[in-house]
C-alpha cells in the first residue's frame, strides 16, 4: 500500500505533483463538506432524516403557515456567521443519533422548552421576517394586544406563539405521542399574568390579571358554558376537578371558591386525613358536593362504612355490622383511625326508641 509523506513537499521533484493532489484533496473536502451542509439543511433531510420518526411534527408543520419557509429560518441564529453556522450542525448530530438509536423522546420538545428559550428562540427568529413597525395586527375581538410592552417585558415572540410554526389541528399519528399546549390560549396568558398582586406565576412574573388589561369594555367575560343549566353544581365541580387552572383565570380560590364552599378547594393534599372533625361538626357543608338526589351520605359511606353495600342507605345495614366489630369501633373524634360518633349519637335512637327506617 502507497504511503503519503510529507517529505514529498521537501524533494524540488516532488514537490509539485504532492502540492496538486494536496489542492485536489482539500477541493474534494470542501465539495463534500459544502454538498453535505446543503443537503443536511434541507427540508428534506429535516423530515426524512432527522425527524422521520417524528411524522407529527413534520406533518404539524405542513399545516402551518409557515409550511413555505425553510426549518432553518427558524431554528438557525438570525443573521449567523459560518462559524455558528458549524456549530449548530455539529449540536444537530445529537439529534441524528437518537433518531438512529431510537431514543427520542414522545413528544418532541416536550413542555415547548425551545419555544421558551430566550437564547434559542429570541424574537430575532421571527423580526427577521416580521416587521413589527408596519405589520397590522389583528387580534381576537374583544381582546386588546400591547406587543410592545410585551417586549419591553423580555417576553420574545413564542413564549405567546409557541405553535405558530406546528399547528396540531389533526389527530396524532404516532402512538403514546401527546398534544402540545397552546400558548395562545387564555389559560397559558396566566403563566404571566395573575390576580394577586406581587405574586409570582409559573414564570415568575407578576404582570396583572385584570379583565381590563386584556378585554374589551364590550367582551363578554362569562364563557359560554356558565350559563348551561347543567354548570352548577354538578358541571362546575367535574370542571375545576379536571382543570383547577381554568378556574384561577377568573376567580382567586381564597376569595371565591373558599368562601363559597367554607374550605379550602380544591381540598389540600392531607384532607382524607384531617378532614373528620370537619365532616362531624358541618355535615352539610360536605353534602353540599358528595350527597346524593335523597340527601344520604352514600360518598361518605364508600370509606366509612365500607363494610356495608354504598350504593344503599347505611342506617338498615349498620346493626349487623356493629354486631360483629362491637359499638367501640364506630366511637371516636374522627380523627385517623378513630370513629366519628361519641355514646350519645347511638343513644338518640336506641335509648329513646326512634326507629329510622328506609
Amino acid at each position: 500500500m502507497a504511503k503519503f509523506s510529507l517529505a514529498g513537499f521537501k524533494d524540488p521533484a516532488r514537490r509539485p505533483r504532492y502540492t496538486i493532489w494536496a489542492g485536489v484533496v482539500v477541493l474534494l473536502v470542501i465539495v463534500v463538506m459544502v454538498l453535505a451542509l446543503g443537503v443536511t439543511s434541507s427540508r428534506w433531510f429535516c423530515s426524512e432524516g432527522c425527524h422521520k420518526v417524528q411524522d407529527d411534527t413534520i406533518i404539524s408543520y405542513s399545516h402551518s403557515s409557515h409550511s413555505r419557509v425553510s426549518c432553518l429560518a427558524c431554528h438557525m441564529p438570525a443573521n449567523s456567521d459560518p462559524v455558528t453556522f458549524l456549530f449548530h450542525k455539529v449540536e444537530s448530530l445529537g439529534e441524528l443519533y437518537l433518531t438512529v438509536s431510537n431514543k427520542y423522546e414522545l413528544p418532541l420538545n416536550k413542555g415547548d422548552r425551545l419555544a421558551l428559550d430566550k437564547t434559542k428562540m429570541a424574537s430575532a427568529q421571527c423580526t427577521q421576517c416580521h416587521n413589527l413597525a408596519t405589520r397590522v395586527v389583528n387580534p381576537s375581538p374583544g381582546i386588546i394586544i400591547s406587543h410592545d410592552v410585551h417586549a419591553k417585558n423580555g417576553i420574545q415572540c413564542t413564549m405567546c406563539h409557541n405553535r405558530v410554526a406546528h399547528n396540531e389541528d389533526f389527530a396524532l399519528t404516532l402512538p403514546g405521542n401527546r398534544k402540545h399546549v397552546d400558548f395562545m390560549k387564555m389559560q397559558a396568558c396566566f403563566r404571566c399574568h395573575t390576580l394577586t398582586p406581587g405574586s409570582r406565576t409559573d414564570l415568575g412574573l407578576t404582570a396583572t390579571g385584570k379583565c381590563s388589561a386584556c378585554h374589551t369594555a364590550d367582551f363578554a367575560l362569562k364563557p359560554p358554558n356558565h350559563a348551561d343549566s347543567a354548570f352548577y353544581p354538578k358541571g362546575h365541580a367535574k370542571l375545576a376537578t379536571s382543570d383547577p387552572k381554568y378556574c384561577t383565570m377568573c376567580h382567586v380560590r381564597q376569595a371565591f371558591c373558599d368562601k363559597c364552599h367554607g374550605l379550602p378547594m380544591p381540598h389540600p393534599a392531607d384532607f382524607i386525613k384531617t378532614h373528620g372533625p370537619l365532616g362531624k361538626s358541618k355535615p352539610q357543608m360536605c353534602l353540599r358536593c358528595h350527597g346524593t338526589k335523597a340527601g344520604g351520605f352514600e360518598f361518605c359511606n364508600a370509606c366509612h362504612h365500607r363494610q356495608g353495600d354504598p350504593n344503599k342507605p347505611w342506617i338498615p345495614q349498620h346493626s349487623a355490622v356493629v354486631k360483629a366489630n362491637g359499638a367501640s369501633s364506630c366511637l371516636g373524634d374522627g380523627s385517623p383511625g378513630q370513629g366519628c360518633h361519641n355514646p350519645v349519637f347511638c343513644s338518640n335512637c336506641h335509648v329513646s326508641g326512634i326507629v329510622r327506617q328506609k
